[in-house]
């Protein structure tokens, strides 16, 4: 196996092209490098990450990881550790695409952050504004599981913008592969009896996110909207709501406004066929927690996301890149908008995202608060208060630590219930915040 850690200290400039439209200069440096001692951190410290991963890969609960930290604006360190393969022929590269999963949502955030700038949305709108079949959406009020039946009654307050960014809304997950469930008990008869409603992105080629969107606003809503928080499809919803409002497909939203802007070239819902040897295959845990090459399941497609007769761009779910390209993404948020002389949102917009916008509604998972499509760290045992961060069911992680001026993301590629991946990410916690140096 070939292990490499990666500290240029040369700062390179590129001059590039956006993927899809057209040519466009980008006047700033999009990577710069550093040692990692210039910026107060120790890289014997963070050279820990590579034996950890290898430790994990070699015993069968991960098949590697991406991993890239950034602090002051500098790449610090980068890692490529693992095989993307069963038969260990293809090691990870920096340059692997990833599916990102539920790292999606906070780029949706922002793009319904930057509509609401411009005033074409409100946070207190009522969903029902821009897609009308949520004007009917009621509250569950019962539940026969032996004919899967049910009653509904009129919600007190009807679903906003707010409630969708904040998980609040009442609209849950569903998804329940024989491995693991996301959502309340009831709701897998439900979703099934109306029928499919994709989670994660749909295993056919026909499915319209329209179609999809009216079928879920027929599902009753786990609770009042604004009264608890359940994590749920609402960044979907969302998805919708800009493809409306913009008059743009969700995928040209995004590039034209977040991607194309910061210079970054491989964050994408699809992928063309040359660039298969790039995506990282999706493995899945067995039994025992041991890593097994996912085998096709009408849940998810595993050829996605290198299909581009496919048009279904789940705002929650749907995109995929590599780590560096979202690393820019996260720079431009860490600068509370900006990006060399590229601008996302305004500073205070920026700011909202990683505040807490729950206010006393409990959080329960874990000692976090939640802002917009992330959550924020409040007396957590090892992140300092402040850090905001959102995982991918497929594996992928990140954070942003304001105070140190740092961003991590590590890139996996699994699915299902993986036990080791609290681990994981609790050692990596640990190593990285262990990596700086005391004043």
């Amino acid at each position: 196996m070939k292990l490499s850690l990666i500290l240029p200290v040369i700062i390179i400039t590129f001059i590039f092209q956006s993927c899809k439209n057209e040519k466009r200069e980008i006047s700033f440096e999009k990577f710069k490098f550093s040692l990692p001692e210039v910026v107060g951190m120790n890289s014997d410290s963070l050279a820990k990450i590579e034996s950890m991963v290898l430790e994990f890969t070699k015993a069968d609960k991960f098949p590697g990881a991406v991993t890239l930290i950034a602090k002051n604006g500098r790449i610090i360190y980068e890692s490529e550790v693992g095989w993307s393969d069963s038969a260990k022929t293809k090691p990870y590269r920096k340059n692997n695409l990833f599916r990102l999963a539920s790292m999606t949502k906070p780029i949706t955030c922002v793009a319904t952050m930057q509509l609401i700038e411009k005033g074409l949305i409100k946070l207190s709108d009522p969903v029902s504004k821009y897609i009308p079949a949520f004007k009917e959406t009621g509250v569950l009020d019962s539940f026969n599981s032996i004919d899967t039946t049910w009653t509904i009654k009129q919600p007190k307050n009807p679903i906003t913008i707010h409630h969708l960014l904040t998980h609040t809304s009442g609209i849950p997950y569903f998804w329940s592969p024989t491995s693991y469930s996301f959502g309340p008990p009831n709701y897998m008869g439900i979703f099934k009896k109306l029928g499919n409603i994709p989670a994660l992105t749909p295993s056919d080629t026909a499915r319209n996110l329209t179609e999809s969107m009216n079928k879920l606003a027929k599902v009753p809503l786990a609770f009042e909207p604004g009264t608890r928080w359940e994590y749920g499809l609402n960044m979907d919803v969302l998805g919708k709501v800009i493809e409306v409002v913009s008059g743009m497909e969700l995928d040209d939203y995004v590039r034209e406004n977040i991607s194309n802007p910061l210079g970054i070239e491989k964050l994408e819902y699809f992928f063309p066929d040359s660039l298969a040897k790039d995506l990282v295959p999706l493995f899945w845990a067995d039994a025992n927690g041991k890593m097994q090459p996912a085998v096709p399941n009408p849940v998810f497609n595993l050829n996605y996301p290198i299909q581009n007769t496919q048009k279904y761009f789940a705002g929650g779910t749907g995109m995929s890149g590599t780590a560096r390209d979202y690393y820019l993404f996260c720079q431009a948020m860490l600068n509370d908008g900006m990006l060399g002389e590229a601008k996302i949102l305004e500073s205070e917009t920026a700011k909202m995202i990683h505040q807490n916008q729950i206010d006393t509604i409990n959080y329960p998972w874990g000692p976090y608060k939640f802002g917009y499509g992330v959550d924020i760290a409040d007396n957590h045992p090892i992140k300092p208060d402040g850090v905001y961060h959102w995982d991918g069911t497929f594996g992928t992680t990140f954070w942003i630590d304001p105070n140190n001026d740092l961003i991590v993301i590590q890139l996996r590629q699994t699915g299902g219930n993986i036990p080791a991946i609290g681990e994981m990410n609790e050692s990596l916690e640990r190593i990285v915040y262990g990596a700086l140096k005391k004043n």
